[in-house]
C-alpha cells in the first residue's frame, strides 16, 4: 500500500481541522501546538492507513462534512458558507431521460431521438447518467455536457435486460453528434450495484462530462481511493473557493500511488447515499491523456453552471462559515458545488459509477464503495 498516495490525497487536511476545531469551539483564536503549527503552515498533513489521522470534525465524533443533528442548529456551515443563496434547483434539460435499475440504486439517462436545427443550448445537454436515486429515495445530481461545438442530434437505444448475459439489468446505447463532425458515444451497462461505463470521444481538449452534486443534496465530503480500491482518504470540501482536489489519469506509472475513484458524501448522518465514479481497465483506454477527470470544489451563480469557470475565483471570494462575518459581508451571491468533471477529448475511457449505502460505523463508510472498485476494475 503506497503512504505516498494517501499523503497526497492529504494535502491540506491539517488546516481544515484547525480551522474546524475553531469554528466549532467558538474561539477567536485556538491554542495551536508545534505539530499543529507545521501543519498549518505547510498546508500539508501527512496520512497513513494505520494511522488515518485527525479528520476534520473527528474530534467530536463526525465525518469531514458532517453536521450534528444532535446540537441546537448545524455544528457545520452549509457548503459554501452559512450566507449562501437558497439552493437552487436543475436546470431544464433538451432531451428526455428515463430509468436505469442497477439493483439497490436507479440512474436517468438521456434517451429517444432528438434534432436541434440551431444546435442544443449550451449545458442542456444531459450526460450519460443525468441523476441518480440511492437508498435514501431521493433524486440528486445533475450530469450535463459542456461542449464547444453544438449538438445537432442525439440518438439512444434504452432495453431492459440481455439475452445473453443474465447479470445485465438494463442497457444504453447512446450516440451525441455535433457540429464540425465531432461525437461521443457511449454504452451504459447496468448490473446490480453497478453502472458500467464505455466511452469513445471525438470532441478535443476543453469539452467535459460534468457530474454536479451539489442538486437536492449540498453535499461538503467526498472520498478518495486509487484505482484498486485498496487506499483511501477523505476530503473535507466546503466550496469557499474553486479548486481541483482531485485530478485522474489513466496514464500514471504507479496506479498504486495516484487516485483513481472518488465518491461524495451527504452532510446530515441520517442520509445514507455515498455516490461515486471510478477509472476501470486503464490499460484498455485509447488516447488517454485527453480523457483525465477532476474532482472540483466551485462556486457558481445559482442557474448559471457556466459561472463555476468562466468567472475570476477572486471575485467569488464573498463566503464565509462565521454567522458574525455574513452579517457584515452579506448575502453570497454563489452557491457551493462539489462536480466530477470529465474531459471528453480524442479517445476511449472506461469507467463505473454506483450508489452504496453508507455503514453505520464511522470507520467503515469507504468499505461499500471500495468493494465495488474491487469487483469491477
Amino acid at each position: 500500500m503506497s503512504v505516498l498516495f494517501l499523503q497526497r490525497l492529504g494535502r491540506r487536511r491539517g488546516v481544515a481541522v484547525l480551522l474546524l476545531s475553531m469554528f466549532l469551539a467558538g474561539c477567536a483564536e485556538p491554542p495551536v501546538d508545534e505539530p499543529a503549527a507545521t501543519a498549518a503552515s505547510s498546508g500539508r498533513a501527512d496520512v497513513t492507513r494505520d494511522d488515518p489521522g485527525t479528520l476534520p470534525g473527528e474530534q467530536q465524533g463526525k465525518l469531514p462534512g458532517e453536521r450534528d443533528e444532535a446540537v441546537d442548529g448545524p455544528a457545520m456551515p452549509p457548503v459554501g458558507g452559512v450566507n449562501s443563496p437558497p439552493p437552487s434547483q436543475p436546470r431544464e434539460l433538451a432531451i428526455d431521460l428515463r430509468q436505469m435499475e442497477a439493483g439497490g440504486f436507479a440512474v436517468r439517462v438521456p434517451h429517444g431521438q432528438v434534432e436541434f436545427e440551431q444546435g442544443a443550448e449550451p449545458h442542456s445537454v444531459p450526460g450519460p447518467i443525468a441523476a441518480f436515486k440511492g437508498p435514501d429515495g431521493v433524486w440528486r445530481g445533475l450530469g450535463y455536457l459542456e461542449t464547444y461545438p453544438l449538438l445537432l442530434s442525439f440518438e439512444a437505444t434504452v432495453t431492459e435486460g440481455d439475452e445473453a448475459d443474465a447479470d445485465v439489468l438494463w442497457r444504453a446505447e447512446l450516440a451525441y453528434r455535433f457540429e464540425d463532425d465531432a461525437r461521443y458515444e457511449v454504452t451504459l451497462t447496468a448490473r446490480d450495484g453497478v453502472v458500467l461505463i464505455e466511452e469513445e470521444s471525438a470532441l478535443g481538449p476543453r469539452n467535459l462530462y460534468v457530474f454536479d452534486f451539489f442538486y437536492r443534496w449540498q453535499p461538503a465530503a467526498a472520498v478518495v481511493s486509487d484505482f484498486a480500491g485498496d487506499d483511501h482518504a477523505f476530503l473535507y470540501m466546503p466550496c469557499y473557493y474553486d479548486k481541483p482536489e482531485v485530478t485522474i489519469h489513466a496514464t500514471v506509472e504507479d496506479a498504486s500511488a495516484a487516485p483513481g475513484a472518488v465518491a461524495v458524501i451527504g452532510p446530515e448522518p441520517s442520509q445514507r447515499d455515498v455516490a461515486g465514479f471510478w477509472m476501470r481497465d486503464i490499460d484498455a483506454w485509447q488516447g488517454a491523456a485527453s480523457m483525465s477527470a477532476q474532482l472540483w470544489q466551485r462556486r457558481q451563480l445559482p442557474g448559471d453552471p457556466a459561472s463555476r469557470h468562466f468567472i475570476g475565483p477572486e471575485s467569488k471570494s464573498d463566503s464565509t462559515p462565521n454567522p458574525a462575518t455574513a452579517q457584515m459581508i452579506g448575502d453570497s451571491l454563489y452557491e457551493g458545488h462539489i462536480t466530477f468533471e470529465m474531459a471528453l477529448g480524442q479517445g476511449t475511457r472506461k469507467m463505473a459509477f454506483t450508489v452504496v449505502e453508507r455503514p453505520e460505523q464511522r470507520d467503515e463508510l469507504a468499505e461499500p464503495f471500495k468493494r465495488m472498485i474491487q469487483n469491477h476494475r
